[in-house]
Parts: structure tokens; sequence; C-alpha cells
């Protein structure tokens, strides 16, 4: 554990394709990875990784979107060009072409420089030589890796995260947005049952009716994967179509001063304890907006006419 201890000390590694490959390379080994390990399988892995932080939640890897690596930019135009926000959902043979993309980068600068500028203290977790496509680590290296990695993972998401914040300054939660290696969000049932009774049964956005059978959706205003909470404040009633028309996309501005008026209506009612305060004033709704809006994500839905 005293290589832990020294790596933890010296947060070097200040791009993201070395916590990155530090983390991919932690996770296959834990999984029961014997050497020598596929630069396809570290592709296939940087993958999950960059789809999570960049498709999911939109987190930037530069400074802006336009000056992120090629690879990144190539994971970002397969979602809008699928329209697939799910990694899952993407043709197999797509999500081939995007890790062997992947695994071609790493032989360009990541794998040499990876222990050049690697914290002192670590030990060399593999050999690669260039034209493998392969990596090797002895028994030794690999048995550390297993014994230490959830230290070596919670080190990868520092140096990440760290890196992160630099440049998605006004981003919430990045920490815990790096350390999820996937998105899943819990259940809105129990804001269903407390929006009937709070709201008016028609859709936030086209404000048409939900009547009969239909059951009304849950909606963010404020995209979940920004916020990476469920306040109530930010929950509305919506019509599916909209709902799923809307994604995960900022609603034209004009809809704040609605979700502020709807705020001040749930305040004078009485709510379930535990739930969270329906209160929130224009102004902090107009900072969580400006927030999103300085990552650059993407904004102004309306329902079609």
């Amino acid at each position: 554990m005293d290589q832990v201890a020294a790596l933890a000390r010296d947060a070097s590694m200040s791009s993201s394709y070395k916590p990155a490959l530090l983390k991919a390379l932690v996770g296959i080994i834990r999984s029961g990875a014997e050497s020598p390990i596929s630069l396809l399988q570290i592709g296939h892995e940087f993958v999950n990784l960059y789809w999570v932080q960049t498709v999911v939640f939109r987190l930037r890897q530069a400074a802006t979107i336009t000056a992120e690596p090629e690879v990144v930019r190539r994971i970002r135009s397969t979602s809008d060009l699928r329209s697939v926000r799910r990694l899952t959902e993407l043709p197999a043979d797509t999500r081939l072409r995007l890790d062997r993309e992947m695994a071609r980068v790493l032989t360009i600068n990541v794998l040499d420089r990876f222990h050049r500028s690697a914290p002192s203290g670590m030990p060399r977790l593999y050999d690669w030589r260039r034209g493998d496509d392969f990596i090797t680590s002895d028994d030794e290296t690999l048995a550390f890796v297993r014994t230490s990695g959830h230290a070596l993972e919670t080190i990868a998401n520092h140096w990440w995260a760290r890196y992160l914040e630099r440049v998605n300054m006004l981003a919430p939660l990045i920490i815990e947005k790096v350390e999820r290696n996937g998105a899943e969000r819990g259940s809105l049932a129990k804001y269903l049952k407390i929006l009937r009774v709070t709201d008016r049964t028609c859709c936030f956005y086209c404000e048409r009716a939900v009547e009969g059978g239909e059951t009304p959706h849950v909606d963010h205003v404020i995209p979940w994967s920004f916020l990476l909470s469920d306040p109530l404040w930010d929950l509305v009633l919506s019509c599916a179509s909209c709902n799923l028309a809307k994604s995960d996309v900022l609603p034209d501005a004009r809809y704040l001063d609605k979700l502020a008026a709807v705020a001040v209506d749930r305040g004078k009612r009485t709510l379930p304890v535990g739930v969270g305060s329906p209160l929130i004033t224009r102004d902090e709704l107009d900072r969580y907006y400006a927030a999103a809006l300085s990552v650059e994500w993407p904004s102004g839905w309306m329902p079609v006419a």
C-alpha cells in the first residue's frame, strides 16, 4: 500500500486519457482478465467511460467541445447521428468501430506516455511494444492491482475530476459523475403521486390535458443528468410525447417563469415529510440554467405547435 500512498500524493497526470487508462485497467484486471490484455478490450472500456461522461453527463474533456480529442467528438457525433443516449442501444458494428478507434488512439499518445508522466512511486502496470495490439503485466502487478484496485480507482477518479473541474467550472457533482460507471436514476413514482395532487393534470410544456387512462410522466425541467438529483422544485408533470421529445435538453428559458410560479403554488400546500422543499426563486433557476449553458448544454427545446 506504500505504492498507492505515493500515487495519491502526486497528481501529475493532468489529461483525461491517463486517469481513464488507469481506471480502465483496474476495471479490466479486477474483472478477472489475465495477461496479455488486448488493446481492443481497453478501447472497449474507454468507450464505456467516455460515453457516460460525454454523452450522458455532457462533461467536456477540454475547454470547449470543439477543442476536444477527435475520438471524444466521434462519440458525441455517433450519439447524435444515431439519436442514441444509451450505449447499449448502439448497433454492434457501430460499437465495434468506436472500440477500434479508441484502441488506435491508445497507440498514438497514451500507452507510451502513461508511465513517463506517472507519479513517482507508482509501479509499472504494463509493458507495451509499438506494433503490438496488446499489453502484458506480470503476476505480481496483476495481484497488486486486484488487491489495491479500490484505492487505485479512487485515485483515478480524483485525477479525472480534478481535470474536469477546470474545464466544466459550473457543472455540479463532477466527482460523483466521474465515479459513476453508469447513469441509472432512481424511480420517480413517489413524485408522480405528489404532483398529481399539487399540480394541474396537464402537461407542463404543451398544456394538453392528461386524461383517461394515460399516465403522466414526471420530467426534470433542468435535466437530471446535469443536476444528478431529484429536487421537487425541478419536477413537473408532462405528457409522454413532450417528455420523450425533450429528453435531456434544456427547455426554452421562458419556462423558468412558469416553473417559478409552480413552485410558489406548491409552497402553499402541505407536502409529505422527506420529499424536500418545492421552493426556488427565479434568480436561483436562472443560475442553474446559466450554469448548464456555460458547459454548452443543448437548450431551447419547445414542443411542436
